[in-house]
């Protein structure tokens, strides 16, 4: 690491896929800003960062030769955690609180890595580390917390945070006192965050958000990736809670580099299959990197998908419970999807940014995880939302009730919850058929595709290079 001035920024991202690909944008984002001579290192523990090294220097992700790397030793079993365990891609979500408390005692050796690390201007963390406001004080750099989620979503899980355990009212709804009109469900709200009074005290996720919510706000600035024009709401509601400066930066998302290269046996499939299929027919399915539906789950959706009759793009990966890079069996899904001849089911990885980018695509079932959200959005593709975790619960309710481009299909992946063929073959007809409201939700969805090409149109006049700009002053950056 190292530049002429020996200026740097330092990037420190939650350990997670949708995280670490936001976080590798953004230092997109901050090369082509700053002056050359600043360098830009990202730091994590060393299994992140060998993962980090491939996507920054190869594939997709070349944008990013220039990041340097900072490695701060970790050994995942001194925590209780499985061997490897480095990312929230290799744990439980019901675990993520561990591993956060893991990430904690990384202090020391980021404190020691800051103090020698020379003109260290700013450090840009993900809110999950907080505890890094501390050592840039202790250091005299600014810091600013970069938000790899949307604003709704994030306003709505800090008022959670704030008053861990989620106790609900007898109706089985959460208040949020600083957001009188947002009212969340209870099937909105992790179980795990729900406690009763008897075991409130032993709670480790309050536990964690009680030191790390007091040091948020010690923060110089809080960027976020997201568009003004397109969470005015979320955006408001997350300033008047947090009373510091917030930038909306967005939409940092993954480039499509245009049509699908068939230089892979399953990009040449999805180019055959999609090329196939008049415009707008095809439905695209996805969970994310991370999470995976539960096997009783996978089988209504299949017969759903039967149901339907409709062409289809499933990038499946095994059910929740097993191991979610291994081999998908027969009996999970193929036997049922495959008969119909209607479908294309892909294993582990999928050229998303590209299949969402085809004109074949007319609506995406997602989890409604941000990157997601945003790839599908800029893409004026409506979505059919099945979120399983997190703020994903959030984003599918700001999506419905604000824009109109998402139709919830499904709730949680819980043993119980309420998913039923029916139900997601309506969801399913509801954006995709030959309906007045299925016309309105592509129109929607192109307004929005408009808002997000002007955001990120080259030169001072975007709003997300206003941002920007406001957003070094207070990073000391210019």
């Amino acid at each position: 690491m190292g530049s002429a001035t020996g200026k740097n920024v330092v990037l420190f991202p939650f350990p997670g896929q949708g995280h670490f690909a936001a976080f590798l944008s953004f230092a997109g984002v901050l090369r082509r800003a700053l002056p050359d001579d600043v360098a830009i290192t990202l730091v994590s523990t060393p299994g992140n960062v060998a993962t980090l090294r491939r996507r920054a220097s190869s594939g997709a992700a070349q944008e990013c030769p220039f990041l340097a790397f900072r490695e701060l030793p970790f050994v995942p079993a001194d925590h209780g955690l499985p061997p490897g365990c480095e990312s929230a891609d290799g744990i439980p979500p019901i675990r993520i609180i561990e591993l956060l408390e893991a990430f904690e005692t990384l202090q020391p050796a980021f404190d020691d890595f800051i103090a020698g690390a020379g003109d260290v201007v700013c450090v840009v963390s993900d809110p999950f580390v907080a505890w890094t406001v501390a050592v840039a004080r202790r250091r005299g750099c600014a810091h600013a917390f970069f938000a790899s989620c949307g604003a709704f979503g994030s306003a709505v899980v800090h008022s959670l945070w704030s008053r861990l355990p989620v106790r609900p009212d007898a109706a089985g709804r959460v208040l949020l006192p600083e957001h009188p009109d947002v009212v969340i469900d209870r099937s909105q709200v992790p179980s795990y965050s729900i406690r009763d009074d008897a075991t409130a005290g032993d709670d480790p996720a309050a536990a964690f958000f009680g030191r790390q919510i007091p040091l948020g706000y010690q923060t110089d600035t809080v960027l976020i990736n997201t568009v003004e024009e397109f969470e005015p709401t979320g955006l408001a509601m997350l300033r008047r809670a947090l009373k510091l400066p917030v930038f909306a930066i967005g939409p940092l998302v993954r480039a499509s580099s245009g049509p699908i290269s068939p230089g892979t046996d399953t990009a040449a499939a999805v180019v055959s299959f999609l090329d196939s299929h008049p415009p707008s027919s095809v439905l695209y399915i996805s969970f994310g990197s991370q999470i995976s539906i539960r096997a009783e789950h996978m089988a209504e959706l299949a017969a759903a998908l039967e149901t339907t009759g409709r062409p289809f793009v499933w990038a499946a990966k095994p059910p929740d419970g097993h191991d979610i890079k291994g081999a998908i069996r027969p009996e999970w899904l193929e036997e049922r999807v495959t008969a119909t001849k209607k479908g294309l089911v892909l294993h582990g990885w999928a050229p998303q940014v590209s299949i969402l980018a085809h004109p074949s695509t007319g609506a995406f079932l997602s989890h409604c995880g941000w990157n997601s959200v945003l790839e599908s959005v800029t893409r004026g593709v409506p979505i059919i939302g099945w979120p399983l975790a997190g703020e994903q619960f959030y984003n599918a309710k700001m999506l419905d009730e604000e824009w109109g481009v998402c139709v919830e299909a499904a709730r949680g992946n819980a043993e119980g919850a309420a998913v039923e063929k029916g139900a997601l073959a309506a969801a399913v007809e509801t954006v995709m058929g030959p309906t007045a409201k299925a016309a309105e939700m592509r129109r929607r969805a192109g307004v929005i595709k408009a808002i997000m090409e002007a955001a990120r149109e080259e030169g001072d006049g975007s709003s997300a290079r206003k941002a920007l700009e406001e957003s070094f002053k207070a990073m000391k950056l210019k």
